[in-house]
């Protein structure tokens, strides 16, 4: 069954469900709150430099929390209006005087969620800035911190600063400290999952935190769960009972729902006795380590907080092996769905934690299989365009265009006028060969998003499609006055150029443009200048750009070829042979060689 939260972000196509597994998890973390006039912060609102995209989430966080008022910040300029309870404004994420500002009109915040940059040192340093601001017993959410192990965010698989894991994973090591650090003092309990870690700030108004009044233990209500106790058994369980009701006794730990291991000298800890309990659990149990004296038992250089924080990393598993694939991963992994540090104890969720990463989705997957079934379901008699363009999105990316085609073909029907909508369903168009459906699509497009390149481009290529370069080239040239560095444009229009003739300009262009495009493209963009210089009876520079391109990829197959063909221009049948056969021997499928072969032997 889909929680509330869940269906509410498959409904406005947030990514923070199916792409990812979040919205169960916030759900556990922010039910209790739904109801309250609570005051959200999110940090990025998404769809990138566009000004009329992204705010999935502000509209999930505004339907959701019915007398909550939601904040938006983002790097970029957003003109989204989402009514009154709703506020966006523009910013970064580690400016403190603009968060000062946001602060100041807007909170103090109930609950904050980082899921901004995602770069390590963003994260760290946006925690350091709006922690102290978070309202007492509010709750703080780093998302997307996967990035810790992601080398472009600024990861690595050694944790090294500034890394949002290593340090989140350091401060949970240190909350038993006598720490005059708001960052750690003020932190009542932490709460990790796959990709997000949450912090509780303490409210000095109420007792600290009781490992068992944690949401987990919901599961167990009004179902007789079984406990097994290891250590002492005379542990003040009034918080649980509460929660569950009555409670039933395991006589081993595979027959047990919940495991209490309280640590004494009679009872020490033991890794390997921890990893075999859990082994030997069923799904969704649940153990609990906890200690009479955490100060002691809980030292931040001691046994189980090295433990603990090796078992914090790799509740990221799937994520490390994306960018590390061939890191070690114990064989608990992928059972431990969660971790949850309070005072005195440390909670384990057992439960499969096998999610595919964003960055590796596999939509295959049993856990990602349900969520994308989930979407179908909640989306069957949708009207709202949001989740049903993120789930064809999500069809079309990960099973095929043709899976997606009724839900194109419903959101036409409803009137869709999303970026997303225009670009899948004049694709789909295009692939089918309708192209009088994407020639339509792509013109009303272009008609509410004025000369964008994206769509430039896709109504240039069906007017190639229909011979009508002429029209193609008007298009192209509009996009390229209003965004000259766009890449796509820049190729699209070099093509038109030299279909229509043109190719002084056509060479010209192509020119000028080589060093818009990023290092590992270069050698082609010579390559493709020095074809155009051939057809322009210019060998002398041809040969030039070519040269350029092997300078930059010695033994790049289109740059050989090229080379080839000049030197059969030039008569030299010998080098155009030996540069052919250079490329067979690295690239025998390489489609432009049986034809220039042929040319060679006659």
């Amino acid at each position: 069954m889909t929680d509330p939260l869940s269906t509410l972000a498959i409904l406005h196509g947030t990514d923070k469900f199916g792409y990812h597994d979040y919205t169960p998890n916030y759900f556990k973390l922010l039910a209790h709150l739904r109801d309250k006039p609570v005051k959200i912060l999110e940090i990025g609102v998404g769809g990138y430099a566009d000004v009329d995209r992204g705010g999935q989430s502000l509209r999930m966080w505004r339907d959701f929390f019915k007398n909550g008022e939601v904040t938006g910040i983002d790097i970029q300029k957003k003109t989204l209006d989402f009514g009154p309870r709703v506020k966006i404004l523009q910013g970064s994420q580690v400016d403190p005087d603009f968060l000062h500002e946001v602060i100041a009109e807007r909170g103090p915040f109930d609950i904050i969620i980082d899921d901004g940059s995602h770069r390590n040192e963003h994260i760290v340093e946006s925690y350091h800035l709006l922690f102290p601001t978070l309202a007492p017993g509010g709750i703080y959410i780093a998302e997307d911190v996967q990035t810790s192990f992601h080398p472009r965010f600024g990861g690595s698989l050694t944790l090294d600063e500034p890394n949002s894991v290593g340090f989140f994973g350091i401060l949970m090591q240190q909350l038993n400290t006598d720490s005059d650090d708001p960052l750690i003092q003020d932190v009542a309990g932490m709460e990790r999952y796959h990709n997000i870690i949450a912090l509780h700030k303490r409210d000095t108004t109420r007792a600290d935190r009781d490992v068992f009044t944690s949401s987990l233990f919901e599961r167990f209500e009004h179902k007789l769960p079984k406990l097994i106790f290891h250590g002492r058994d005379d542990v003040d369980l009034t918080a649980l009972t509460k929660l569950t009701g009555p409670t039933a006794t395991a006589q081993n730990d595979s027959a047990a729902d919940i495991a209490i291991w309280t640590l004494s000298e009679d009872a020490p800890f033991d890794a390997d006795i921890l990893e075999a309990r859990l082994s030997d659990m069923g799904d969704n149990s649940v153990l609990v380590l906890r200690s009479d004296d955490p100060a002691h038992d809980f030292d931040p250089n001691g046994e189980v907080m090295e433990y603990a924080m090796y078992r914090f990393t790799l509740v990221d598993h799937v994520e490390i092996l994306v960018h590390y694939p061939e890191a070690t991963i114990d064989a608990l992994a992928p059972m431990v769905y969660s971790i949850e540090r309070t005072h005195d104890a440390l909670t384990f969720h057992k439960s499969p934690n096998a999610y595919p990463s964003n960055f590796a989705y596999d939509a295959k997957n049993p856990q990602a299989s349900s969520a994308l079934d989930q979407m179908e379901t909640v989306l069957a008699d949708a009207t709202d365009e949001g989740g049903l363009v993120q789930y064809a999105e999500i069809l079309i990316r990960h099973r095929s265009r043709e899976a997606a085609a009724g839900i194109l073909k419903r959101l036409e029907k409803l009137g869709a006028t999303s970026r997303e909508f225009y670009l899948m369903a004049g694709a789909l168009a295009q692939r089918e060969r309708r192209l009088d459906d994407a020639e339509r699509l792509f013109t009303t497009a272009l008609l509410k998003f004025k000369n964008d390149p994206q769509f430039s481009v896709m109504l240039a290529g069906v007017k190639i499609g229909k011979r009508q370069l002429e029209t193609a080239e008007e298009i192209l040239r509009n996009a390229h006055e209003t965004s000259p560095r766009a890449r796509a444009v820049i190729a699209q229009l070099i093509k038109v150029l030299t279909l229509r003739g043109n190719l002084p300009e056509a060479i010209d262009l192509a020119r000028k443009s080589v060093t818009m495009f990023p290092q590992p493209d270069r050698p082609g963009r010579f390559v493709l200048l020095g074809q155009l210089l051939r057809q322009e009876n210019r060998p002398d520079e041809a040969r030039n750009a070519i040269q350029k391109a092997l300078d930059l990829a010695p033994d790049n197959p289109d740059a050989l070829i090229e080379l080839a063909e000049q030197a059969l221009i030039a008569n030299d049948v010998q080098s155009a042979r030996h540069l052919v056969e250079k490329v067979q021997a690295a690239h025998p499928a390489n489609p432009s060689l049986a034809a220039l072969l042929k040319r060679i032997t006659d």
